[in-house]
């Protein structure tokens, strides 16, 4: 067996520590905090789509520009479950879960969010671990459905004010 690379070793071990000491810090990425879970959820789905807006802008990068649209529908949906119910954020343990809650809480019907669900299921992992290439038209749609989600529900919500989209 070969040495594993220091380099690489010495990261494994910084990484697995700093996610370790994650809840005893103060100091977190700005405008999230973890005592207000649903509205961390609803901006890191800003973040991501913001995230996406970046990478379309540099023209390209449809991978993650996919994976992080999906990304931010699930948070966007979690957001609408932890304000309406009193699920809490250990409730997400797998990712049916927000998308059933949604429809169940009344965001969307079950049919539209089961069909949104397929898509996630059918397609997310597809990106990143099939033998195809993401295309142009594929990141711009999921992108724009992302956004679709997002704003539909800050504005069901009345809650835009709490979006960071804008900023």
């Amino acid at each position: 067996m070969p040495d594993d690379p220091s380099a690489v070793v010495t990261a494994l071990r910084d990484t697995a520590n700093a996610f370790s000491t994650y809840q005893t810090r103060t100091t977190f990425e700005e405008n999230l905090a973890p005592e207000d879970p649903e509205t961390t959820q609803l901006r890191k789905a800003c973040r991501l789509l913001e995230a996406c807006r970046t990478l379309r802008a540099n023209d390209g990068f449809y991978t993650s520009v996919i994976e992080m649209s999906f990304a931010a529908v699930e948070r966007t949906l979690e957001f609408y479950v932890l304000s309406q119910s009193t699920d809490t954020i250990d409730n997400f343990q797998n990712h049916e879960y927000a998308f059933d809650r949604a429809a169940a809480l009344g965001l969307f019907s079950q049919a539209t969010c089961d069909d949104l669900y397929q898509l996630y299921s059918d397609n997310r992992s597809a990106a990143y671990y099939r033998d195809t290439v993401a295309t142009q038209e594929q990141a711009e749609t999921m992108f724009t459905l992302a956004v679709e989600v997002h704003n539909f529900t800050t504005q069901f919500l009345q809650r835009t004010h709490e979006c960071r989209c804008s900023e």
